[in-house]
């Protein structure tokens, strides 16, 4: 899931076989969106 800078559309894509483009705007910036909640890892 990727998340595009300019209008914040939520956009599913494989980036190996499809072009990285939102099909809403057209823009070419896409982030990998980031779960809510970042994993923990307790120390040791």
């Amino acid at each position: 899931m990727y998340v595009c800078v300019k209008c914040k559309e939520e956009v599913e894509l494989d980036p190996v076989d499809e072009k990285v483009i939102c099909p809403k705007c057209s823009h070419r910036v896409l982030l990998k969106k980031r779960p809510d909640e970042p994993d923990k890892v307790e120390a040791v």
